[in-house]
């Protein structure tokens, strides 16, 4: 979080705003552990925290938070738009029914880019995948075979 926080300060700075204790709460708070969030769900988990803190201000911070490279924008099959904090590494799957997204965690994966990028010669400093299609429940009810594996384990996609 110290290096996305020098990130923000430098962003901040070089636009001539200043980090007001509004927006390190608010910057502190997204960067936590809780995954995707609109900025509605933003504004109700830091007004929990302080109640001052305006739709305004919540909206222009994730802006920020997004112009600044700490934010990944995610636009939803539903319309919504979801903002969550940008990893080195990240690889998901979402469903393009009902938006569920499911982390990948697969060391073949992370292995098979980083040997693409050596046999180009590129250096790999991080990376976001991002995989679409249904999840085995959106799948069952528009009465597509789910595969094998799925219905045996719903942590699938």
């Amino acid at each position: 979080m110290q290096e996305a926080l020098k990130s923000f300060k430098k962003y901040l700075s070089l636009n001539n705003l200043k980090l007001t204790r509004q927006r390190l709460l608010i910057f502190k708070y997204f960067m936590s552990d809780v995954g995707q969030l609109n900025p509605e769900g933003l504004l109700r988990g830091v007004q929990e925290l302080d109640k001052t803190i305006s739709r305004s201000t919540v909206y222009r911070t994730v802006k920020h938070l997004h112009n600044a490279g700490i934010a990944r924008c995610i636009h939803r099959s539903d319309g919504g738009t979801c903002y969550e904090p940008m990893g080195d590494q990240s690889c998901r799957m979402i469903c393009e029914q009902c938006g569920k997204t499911v982390p990948v965690r697969n060391p073949y994966l992370e292995c098979l880019q980083q040997e693409t990028a050596r046999q180009q010669g590129f250096t790999l400093f991080r990376y976001q995948n991002t995989l679409y299609g249904l999840c085995p429940d959106c799948a069952e009810r528009m009465g597509r075979p789910a595969s094998p594996e799925s219905k045996n384990d719903k942590r699938r996609f």
